[in-house]
């Protein structure tokens, strides 16, 4: 690595490289260096990726600064490079902001593309939407079969199906941490249709679980029990676990 340390080891007169004097001319340099360290800093982040193959990304920092202007969440796994090559899309993918398929791109950039996880977003109209773990998606509309609170204009719902994802566990049936759990509801606050409501999201562990042909919600869902033949019983699929909306 070059730098005028270095250089003034071989380039320097005896008296600025030896004793006294070389510790004075390292001190120096040392300054030196730490200005063209900090010129080459504010020249990477300029952009979030620095070269045609993007390896060479910006400053961690600096990713964190243009995610937070560019609305970007960071995903819980995403490396440096991934999260600079999303940070460059940021304006095409906010031109179809409120398409249901763009909200579910963002989750599944969210949680990670390496963890099986699968994404549907209903609304109270019963138009379904879906993004499968491999990236294939699909939707079915004016179903008209999803009621959680007995009230059909109960607004939108969204969920991901499939293995578990987190590191520590800071929410009660998940290993969501409270930082997740909130990036979540920000992410779907963010993208979800203007003029629409997000009531719950739902964290299902069952792939089987709310197939838009035969969706479980039965108009007791807004609940957290229901009477059968006199008994409270709990209104909800135990294998899934359900947050507040955004």
């Amino acid at each position: 690595m070059r730098n005028f340390r270095t250089m003034r080891r071989f380039r320097g007169p005896r008296w600025l490289t030896d004793g006294e004097g070389g510790l004075v001319g390292y001190a120096l340099d040392l300054v030196k260096d730490a200005f063209v360290r900090r010129v080459e800093l504010g020249l990477l982040a300029r952009l979030p990726q620095n070269d045609p193959l993007g390896v060479t990304t910006a400053p961690p920092d600096a990713l964190v600064a243009m995610g937070r202007d560019r609305r970007v969440q960071r995903g819980i796994f995403e490396t440096d490079v991934q999260y600079a090559a999303r940070l460059r899309t940021w304006l095409d993918e906010r031109s179809t902001a409120g398409n249901p398929f763009t909200l579910l791109r963002q989750l599944h950039a969210y949680t990670g593309t390496a963890n099986g996880v699968s994404f549907r977003t209903v609304d109270n109209s019963g138009n379904w939407y879906s993004r499968s773990a491999t990236g294939v998606e699909t939707s079915d509309l004016k179903l008209a079969n999803w009621n959680w609170d007995g009230n059909t204009a109960n607004g939108d719902q969204a969920w991901g199906s499939g293995a578990p994802w987190g590191t520590a566990g800071h929410s009660w049936g998940t290993t969501a941490t409270g930082e997740q759990v909130r990036a979540l509801q920000s992410i779907v606050a963010d993208w979800k249709p203007a003029g629409t409501r997000c009531v719950n999201i739902i964290l299902a562990f069952d792939p089987a679980s709310f197939n838009p042909a035969s969706p479980e919600p039965d108009g007791n869902w807004g609940k957290w029990t229901k009477k059968v033949a006199g008994v409270a019983v709990p209104s909800r699929l135990a294998t899934a676990r359900y947050l507040d909306g955004a």
